[in-house]
């Protein structure tokens, strides 16, 4: 996901719902399905790169967690 948003890329799932959305008649949406459900929730609206900054920090605390809190290996 934060790839993704670096690059600008849709998940393939979220392009496969919009045509499927299309295809079926039903109404579709642009950008990615977290921004899309997001702003719906909230009412919020927001440029796309503040939602590439949520990921980027989002990712970073992951992979941070990993050297902060290492898994335990069993055996």
């Amino acid at each position: 996901v934060v790839l993704q948003s670096w690059v600008g890329a849709i998940c393939p799932l979220t392009v496969w719902e919009m045509a499927l959305r299309e295809r079926g008649g039903g109404e579709s949406y642009e950008g990615s399905f977290i921004q899309h459900w997001l702003q719906s929730i909230l009412y919020y609206q927001a440029p796309e790169w503040v939602f590439v900054v949520l990921y980027t920090a989002f990712g970073v605390l992951v992979l941070a967690s990993w050297f902060i809190v290492p898994p335990e290996r069993r055996g």
